[in-house]
């Protein structure tokens, strides 16, 4: 028995003739017919009984369709695993990241990368920003996207940097920071700050809080909702607030320093540096950045009544 004769059952089946699976095969009409009399042959059974001008399965045709089906699904798997082998690509991922983009877009990039390498499996690990580098020096993970700062990153000899991300400091717009006409250092330190924590040497540690009084959560969008629900203003990725900006639950305070850049990068471990399907992710992400519409959006600012204060920020 051989998969070539399985395939010419199947494609009779699915087009019901010999010609119409011919052509589905680019093969000629002896090839397809002699391919199904020698299994019958083999067999001892006749598979396909005529019906007019169409071929249809005999009993025992129909007794077997489900296992050559699942036969020929095993073929098309040892081809398609053999070929990922011979391309080079990866055959399981591993990727940590944290979230300073948003989850959609994190699925869409897992579905077109299953789409290209459906071989390759992949696992996903979230994690903050400061400790996506010591993972990959511990090969835990073939490598980590994220905002990694780069007192951590300096140096790094597989390191990619993917795109420029705008932070934007941000409250609610019915947080007292948001109304004021201008926000001083002053005024952040008598406000809860949400910022990140980590885990540090042996304890969970906040990122450089700059008040005592702060919430710290280990993912950026924790800390997104959190200010959104006014229980203090934080430091946050524009992708990831992007929407709540245009709609106007998230404003950028009037505070000097509220916007500046920070640098999304892929830290590669040694075994995937350079590797098909690593490579294929970087240029992924870096194209996010114009298809996805990750640019900056219009910011909101309150309405006040003087001239100056009715300026935009930058």
């Amino acid at each position: 028995m051989r998969i070539e004769q399985i395939e010419s059952v199947l494609a009779v089946v699915e087009s019901g003739s010999v010609a119409a699976a011919a052509r589905r095969l680019g093969q000629s009409r002896t090839t397809v017919s002699t391919a199904i009399s020698a299994l019958e042959d083999e067999l001892g059974v006749t598979l396909f009984e005529r019906s007019g001008n169409r071929l249809e399965l005999s009993p025992v045709g129909g007794a077997i369709l489900t296992d050559s089906q699942r036969l020929q699904q095993v073929a098309d798997q040892i081809r398609s695993r053999c070929l990922h082998h011979l391309s080079g690509a990866e055959s399981r991922l591993r990727i940590a990241r944290d979230d300073a983009l948003p989850e959609s877009l994190w699925r869409e990039l897992l579905r077109r990368l299953k789409e290209r390498y459906p071989q390759t499996s992949v696992s996903v690990y979230v994690a903050p920003p400061q400790e996506l580098p010591a993972l990959v020096e511990r090969q835990s993970v073939d490598v980590a996207y994220g905002l990694i700062p780069p007192s951590l990153s300096f140096g790094y000899h597989h390191l990619r940097e993917i795109a420029d991300v705008r932070m934007h400091t941000v409250a609610a717009a019915e947080h007292p920071l948001a109304r004021m006409p201008r926000v001083t250092q002053d005024d952040l330190v008598l406000h809860t700050e949400v910022t990140l924590a980590y885990m540090g040497t042996s304890t969970l540690v906040a990122e450089s809080p700059e008040t005592a009084n702060y919430l710290a959560f280990t993912q950026f969008e924790i800390m997104r909702d959190v200010v959104m629900e006014g229980s203090g203003w934080a430091d946050l990725p524009l992708p990831l607030i992007a929407e709540p900006l245009n709609r106007g639950e998230l404003l950028v305070i009037r505070h000097p320093e509220a916007t500046w850049w920070m640098t999304l990068s892929a830290l590669e471990a040694d075994q995937a540096h350079g590797r098909p399907v690593v490579t294929w992710m970087g240029n992924a992400l870096e194209a996010c950045f114009t298809q996805w519409g990750l640019a900056e959006p219009a910011v909101s600012t309150p309405a006040v009544s003087t001239d100056l204060n009715e300026q935009k920020e930058p």
